[in-house]
């Protein structure tokens, strides 16, 4: 059975040549996502909920990168965020490289670009990454675990990261379209 052996599901690169972004896009946009969310988006909120633009950037090349660079750069955003933070341990970590890697895992499966992908990736990433964190922190003996609270902050930052993930995939896409 060609067809299953042929199949991405057992790890194989695919067979036409694919470009993945430059790696200096990859670290402009991740360094440009952490000074905007610890600046101005996080004046931006849904009652005490930011979205997170580290978040956004990490699901939007991790749909390109395939689940091994994926990895990588959600390890190292999430250490970002961690050595920002400061209180966290490496919780940020954990949780965005998991995101990440389950980001490129389910872009495998589709073959689409659309704007409403990409907002479902990013609210079933954002909802995961808040469910790891939170299992890290009360893994590390934080009195604060996964409560109630805080899902439904992860719900309302899953809304928030998918809407302006949408909002850029679909004003990528128009630009795109228009310049080819």
């Amino acid at each position: 059975m060609h067809w299953i052996e042929s199949s991405s599901l057992h790890g194989r690169e695919p067979e036409t040549p694919y470009r993945y972004p430059a790696w200096w896009h990859v670290t402009l946009a991740m360094v440009l996502a952490l000074i905007f969310q610890a600046s101005i988006l996080s004046h931006l909120r849904w009652g005490a909920v930011p979205p997170s633009a580290v978040l956004i950037v990490v699901v939007w090349y991790s749909v390109r990168l395939g689940p091994q660079r994926a990895a990588f750069l959600g390890l190292v955003a999430g250490l970002c965020e961690d050595l920002l933070s400061g209180t966290t341990g490496g919780s940020w970590m954990i949780a965005t490289l998991a995101a990440a890697v389950l980001t490129a895992m389910l872009a495998q499966r589709f073959f689409s670009n659309s704007p409403l992908l990409y907002a479902a990736l990013a609210f079933v990433a954002t909802f995961v990454r808040n469910a790891v964190f939170w299992a890290v922190m009360q893994a590390t003996g934080s009195p604060f675990a996964w409560s109630t609270l805080h899902f439904h902050d992860a719900i309302r930052q899953a809304i928030l990261d998918s809407l302006l993930l949408g909002l850029f995939a679909w004003w990528y896409r128009a630009r795109h379209r228009d310049s080819a």
